[in-house]
Formats: structure tokens, C-alpha cells, sequence
């Protein structure tokens, strides 16, 4: 018999039948569906780059601006060509230069460089290191281009002979007799049998294609001759540059040459940073905007450096950890026959939930090559967003169909977390501390007849214990996994942080449930 959590995992599945993480996932305004991020097909969000700023200086531009910048355009924000770390304007007997605060790099190696003037007791203003520094980015400009113009010319030419070729080609089209299609089509027919088929074509066919690759070699293409290199030959690397790592060297554009020395290598432009906003698809198909995140332009805003807004960091936040129940594995064992798993879900809100566990429909990930069809197995299955520790899991959905509704239990709201600093032990109901997974396996009545059970065990302010106890599958999988749903009543005062309107369509005293897929992962114990 084995205990813990560390080795049990609750998922909550999105509207496009993906499992995430909590941490993953989105709850647009006043919808019952949620949206996640996790990187699976189809996607349930769309993201859109709303914003770019600098990592080194901080400074932002709106998207059209940064797609045409895509780096920093300030003299001062560099990096070091062998590190990447950042390469700081420094003044050293009246010169200036770029120098790299982790290794010994500086950019007198490459020649870049340019003096400053002092006054009479050896100071520097402020005024002449913003002109050197100007000075200095202007020197890496025209470097950075007479580098890269071999290249442009090359990648010109080659645009212009291929627009040429494609105004020779429809012009041919266009001035081509009427008899020349019959012409192709007869010739096409005529190699369709028998004769087409054989080794014999297929050899000619191949070194007819074989004899035109070749003779292409020889052809200039925009002014310029191919030239074949082989990769089998050894590149020799100057010394001074063999203890740079290839990331480096790749990172130089030199027009297709090679670095040949630490002279060629120039500081870095540091790369602009996206600030990217977030959207549903689910709400984005039904005429709404489904915004689930929207960053604001200023990076700063939100931080404490401010005098207002601190730490409101975005326009909008959606995110489903922030609104949602969380669910947890508390604690879990096995028999090797049956498995009980004791659930705690806490409520996030600073309102009253209403909630119970019930069935789930849930039967797994739709396949790709029909959208109708599931698929129990979930192969690469991201559980955990912190350590990023992806499984294979095989889903048990005929379990979870037994599984009667618990009793619903009222969450109330949640307390600061700072007030449960300092407290040595958690305040739990008494039935929750007694819970012991041997007793209650023994004391199950589940069977092949009735697979699962699950029942309200205790709550205590924002928080409430389930047990769930069910048949261990019996799959050779190393994880296994069982749906399950989490049905949030909405309408007289319960969870209103939602905005979702209650139903108007129930008959008598019918409550309005909004149900929510969950997946509960274990690894089985050998």
C-alpha cells in the first residue's frame, strides 16, 4: 500500500477536450466553457501580439512599430557576441566602447571604438557619453551593413531573375497555340500502360532527372554562380575563435561567410519582446471577443517603481486559477484491487460556491484524422506546469459512468493566505484527519457491478473533502487516469465572481449546474 500526491494529478479539461493544468487554463467572462494553452491540436486559443518592449531598457512600441523594428533601435542596448549577455556602454582613457560585464569581451577587439573628450580634472559629462554612445551605433550600423551587402545584392539579383522568369512563363502561356494542350494530354496518354511502368523507364526517367540537375549547376542564377560545398570536408576555425560556442557564430549575419577571427564578431541588437494577448475560440465562433488576457503597453505598469496601479499588470486577466474550485490530491493509496483517493477543493473567490462531484462524459482527445471520434489514450500529457513533467496516461471512462452525485456542499469565501502564516497545523474537520485509505478500501463496496463511488466527506469554511474510491484498472499503463465533473451551481448568490446568468428554462425548484471535465492522473505502484 503506498501514500502521497506527489504522484497524482488533477487535470481540467478545456472546450476542445484537452487536459491542463489549472495554472493553464482560461475562464472567458460569463462563459461555461474554458480555454487552455497548452500546446495540443486543435488549439483552444488564438494569441495576437499586441505590444513589444525592450528586456534591457524597457522602452515599448505597439505591434506595427516593432514588427518593422523586431530590435532595440537605442545606441546603449547591446549584447555581447559571445555570451549574450548584456554589453554595457564603458568609458577608459577617453575611449568608449562596448564591454561585456560577464566575460572579458569588448568591442576594441573588433575595432569598435571612439574617443571622448574630458574636461580639465578627467571627468566624463553625461553629454559626451550620450554622443559617443551615438557615435558607437553608428559605427555598428555601417559595419553591420558592408558585412551583409554581398548578401543583399545576392538575395536581389536572385528576386529580380526570378520575377522574370515567372513574366517569361505566363507570357508563353498566354502566346501558346490552342493545339498545345491536346498535344500534352495525348503524351501523357500515350506513357499511361504497361511500358511506363517498367524498370527500364523508371532508370531512364531518373537519370534524365539526374543529367538536368547537373547541367543546372553550371547555369548562373541572379548573376551569380552555384557553387557546391561538401559536407564531408573540415571547416578549420581560426584559434582565436574555437572556444566560442556554434550559437555565436550563428548569430553573426555575414552574408553566408565565415567568421573567420574575433575581429568579425560585433555586439548583438537585443531582440524586441512580445506582449501577447490571449483569446477563445469557443467565444471567437459565436460573435463575442473572447478576450481572455491583454496585456498593457507599458511594461512597468503594475510595479512598485510607480505611484499608482501596483500589481495590476494586465488589462485583463481571465485566468481560471483566479474564479474556478481548485481540486487537489490530498492523499491516495491502492490495494492493488481498488484505489481511494481523498480530493480537497478550495474555493479562490471572495464569494459563496456551491458545488459537488459527479459522472463525467468524458471519453478522452479528439483524433486527428476525425473530429467525432476520442481516443482514451493521452500520450504526452503535460501535468505538472512547473516542473513540466509530461505522461502517457490511459483513461478509464467506464468508471466514471457510475459515479452518483454527491451531496452539494457551500464553499465560503476565501481568506487571505497571510493570516494562515505561522499556523503549524491545518484546521481540518474531524472526519477529514481520520480518513485512512486502508479503512476505507476494506470497508468499499465497489465491484466490477459498481465500479466507483465518491461522497462528501467534510468541509471547513473554503474548503471541502471528497472521497472517491474505484476498481484499479487494469491496464499495463504506467499512469492511469478517470474522468470525473465538477458541477458549480450559479444563480441565489452562488458564484457570482463568474458573471454567468442562471437559467431561466429550469422547471420547479431545478437548480442551474455549470459542469466542468476534470481528470484525475495517478502512477500505478508496482
Amino acid at each position: 500500500m503506498s501514500n502521497g500526491q506527489d504522484s497524482a494529478f488533477v487535470l481540467y479539461v478545456d472546450h476542445q477536450g484537452h487536459p491542463a493544468p489549472l495554472a493553464l487554463n482560461y475562464h472567458a467572462t460569463a462563459s461555461r466553457k474554458l480555454a487552455s494553452s497548452v500546446d495540443r491540436h486543435p488549439p483552444a486559443t488564438i494569441t495576437e501580439v499586441d505590444s513589444a518592449y525592450c528586456p534591457q531598457c524597457l522602452s515599448f512600441h505597439d505591434a506595427t512599430t516593432a514588427a518593422n523594428l523586431g530590435y532595440c533601435p537605442k545606441a546603449t542596448c547591446r549584447l555581447c557576441p559571445v555570451c549574450q549577455s548584456v554589453a554595457a556602454v564603458a568609458v577608459e582613457d577617453a575611449t568608449c566602447f562596448y564591454k561585456c560585464g560577464r566575460c572579458d569581451w569588448n568591442s576594441k577587439t573588433c575595432f569598435l571604438q571612439t574617443f571622448v573628450s574630458t574636461s580639465d580634472d578627467g571627468n566624463v559629462s553625461l553629454e559626451e557619453v550620450e554622443k559617443a554612445s551615438n557615435e558607437l551605433a553608428s559605427q555598428w550600423k555601417e559595419r553591420t551593413e558592408q558585412r551583409n551587402q554581398a548578401a543583399e545584392e545576392h538575395y536581389k539579383s536572385m528576386l529580380t531573375a526570378m520575377q522574370q522568369l515567372a513574366k517569361e512563363q505566363v507570357k508563353g502561356l498566354r502566346s501558346s497555340s490552342h493545339q498545345y494542350f491536346p498535344t500534352v494530354l495525348t503524351n501523357k496518354r500515350s506513357l499511361d500502360g504497361p511500358d511506363a511502368w517498367s524498370v527500364q523507364s523508371l532508370e531512364e526517367s531518373i537519370e534524365a532527372r539526374g543529367k538536368l540537375v547537373a547541367a543546372s549547376m553550371d547555369q548562373p542564377i541572379g548573376g551569380q554562380e552555384l557553387q557546391l560545398v561538401s559536407l564531408e570536408a573540415e571547416q578549420r576555425l581560426d584559434p582565436s575563435i574555437q572556444g566560442i560556442s556554434a550559437d555565436s557564430i550563428l548569430l553573426q549575419t555575414s552574408g553566408g561567410a565565415a567568421i573567420e577571427s574575433m575581429d568579425a564578431l560585433l555586439p548583438l541588437a537585443v531582440p524586441l519582446r512580445p506582449r501577447k494577448s490571449r483569446r477563445c475560440r469557443a467565444e471567437l465562433s459565436e460573435g463575442r471577443p473572447g478576450i481572455l488576457v491583454k496585456p498593457k503597453l507599458n511594461p512597468l505598469e503594475g510595479d512598485s517603481s510607480l505611484r499608482t496601479g501596483h500589481g495590476q499588470w494586465w488589462k485583463k486577466d481571465s485566468s481560471a486559477i483566479e474564479v474556478l474550485p481548485r481540486v487537489r490530491v490530498s492523499n491516495h493509496s491502492s490495494d492493488g484491487s481498488k484505489h481511494a483517493f481523498l480530493l480537497k477543493v478550495s474555493n479562490p473567490t471572495l464569494g459563496v460556491v456551491r458545488l459537488r462531484l459527479a459522472a463525467s462524459m468524458y471519453t478522452g482527445e479528439s483524433t486527428w484524422d476525425d473530429k467525432t471520434e476520442t481516443s482514451p489514450f493521452l500520450q504526452n500529457l503535460l501535468v505538472d506546469s512547473m516542473t513540466q513533467l509530461c505522461v502517457d496516461a490511459h483513461l478509464d471512462t467506464n468508471a466514471s459512468k457510475m459515479i452518483q452525485a454527491t451531496d452539494t456542499c457551500e464553499l465560503e469565501p476565501a481568506e487571505d493566505s497571510f493570516l494562515e502564516l505561522g499556523k503549524t497545523s491545518e484546521d481540518v474537520p474531524e472526519a477529514v484527519s481520520k480518513w485512512e485509505a486502508g479503512d476505507v478500501l476494506l470497508d468499499s463496496k465497489v465491484s466490477t457491478d459498481s465500479r466507483s463511488s465518491a461522497r462528501l466527506v467534510g468541509q471547513k469554511k473554503s474548503m471541502a473533502w471528497f472521497e472517491l474510491v474505484l476498481l484499479e484498472p487494469s491496464q499495463t499503463d504506467e499512469y492511469c487516469a478517470i474522468p470525473l465533473s465538477i458541477q458549480i451551481q450559479v444563480g441565489d448568490g452562488s458564484w457570482e465572481s463568474s458573471l454567468i446568468q442562471p437559467r431561466q428554462s429550469l422547471e420547479g425548484d431545478a437548480k442551474d449546474f455549470v459542469s466542468f471535465d476534470l481528470v484525475i492522473i495517478w502512477g500505478k505502484q508496482n
